[in-house]
């Protein structure tokens, strides 16, 4: 699909600085654009490649655009500018390049579905799928190869499920859920009591609900309740490699990046951010548009709209000190073994006034 930088920027919502009748066909990163290509720049560091990269035109936002190397290239450039650049960059990607795949409609004769599960209109059920007792598959339901949906289980309308994906009894998806290859929903949570010689399981009773609008990505593993429920919210995110546990609860449009731990009923709020690699212990509860740094270790409550970072995790402006006094540290103790042998020689001299 081709179209002009005018048609995009009303397509988004934007503004035109440049040629508004140039021809797009393409949407590509700055470094690997060419001509006809649109790329975007929303970090201050890729400035610099301005005048490297063969784009056609550049999403950028009004602050950047007003910078002086943009003021200086406003005759050479063509911008888009928008106020959220990688939003826009998402928008016309899906616009000019991305297809929607086309899954074939019915069930395939390999699959296992039992006789009291209720299947959909023009879902996609393909080769080795096996649905359990009393499910119910909602319509225009995608279920890839090899996917497992146990008894009971509810699948809401326009849910994909990718393959080898296998979701436990009795667990609740709910509408335009998107769970990635892998993934396993509603398996038993990490419950033992200790008999004094080794540990007695404790039964998994519980449910888990994912709501509408909830992607999940690939090889995540999110716990059913020990009781109640384990719950993710609507519009939640939830990147691969995560591990979810037993009666957590995340709020709405939440994210939660890859290799994130959450221990057993922890409560994480609305619009929170869990980076890279970090870790929330059990029974804790983290407020709304709470931000968690890559790495950081969650060991207490932490109040609404707060950014932490570091473990234990500390407000970000206290942790930052901390980094600096840690990088410090060597020249620090030499310091203190320094003043130390001074107050001993001070001291001893001292000593040695007073007994003359």
């Amino acid at each position: 699909m081709e179209k002009t930088l005018q048609e995009l920027s009303e397509h988004v919502g934007g503004t035109v600085v440049g040629d508004p009748s140039v021809k797009i066909s393409g949407v590509m990163g700055i470094d690997d654009a060419r001509e006809g290509d649109i790329t975007f720049i929303s970090n201050d560091k890729y400035i610099r490649k301005i005048d490297q990269t063969k784009a056609s035109a550049i999403i950028v936002s009004p602050k950047l655009r007003d910078t002086n190397i943009f003021l200086s290239q406003q005759t050479k450039r063509n911008l888009l500018v928008c106020n959220n650049p990688y939003l826009a960059f998402a928008k016309l990607i899906d616009l000019l390049i991305y297809k929607k795949p086309v899954y074939p409609e019915g069930v395939d004769p390999s699959a296992r579905i039992d006789k009291t599960a209720v299947l959909g209109h023009q879902i996609s059920v393909q080769p080795y799928v096996t649905i359990g007792k009393n499910a119910r598959i909602g319509n225009r339901v995608v279920l890839h190869p090899c996917v497992y949906i146990g008894n009971g289980c509810i699948i809401g309308d326009d849910t994909i499920i990718y393959p080898n994906a296998v979701i436990y009894d009795e667990t609740i998806i709910g509408k335009r859920v998107t769970i990635h290859s892998n993934t396993v929903i509603g398996s038993s949570g990490f419950g033992y009591a200790p008999d004094g010689q080794g540990y007695y399981k404790i039964p998994q009773i519980g449910s888990t609900i994912i709501e509408d609008d909830v992607d999940i990505g690939a090889n995540t593993t999110i716990n059913r309740a020990v009781m109640g429920e384990t719950v993710i919210r609507k519009g939640t995110k939830i990147d691969s490699q995560v591990v979810i546990s037993h009666n957590v609860e995340i709020g709405e449009n939440s994210l939660i990046v890859s290799q994130v731990g959450i221990a057993g009923s922890a409560k994480i709020g609305r619009h929170v951010t869990l980076a890279g690699g970090s870790g929330v212990v059990g029974h804790v509860t983290v407020g709304d548009n709470v931000t968690v740094g890559g790495y950081s270790g969650v060991i207490n409550d932490i109040p609404s709209n707060e950014t932490y970072l570091g473990a234990p995790a500390l407000p970000i402006r206290r942790m930052r000190k901390c980094y600096v006094i840690i990088e410090k540290l060597p020249e620090m103790r030499d310091l203190i073994k320094t003043l130390e042998k001074r107050i001993a020689q001070l001291e001893g001299r001292n000593e040695t006034a007073q007994t003359k």
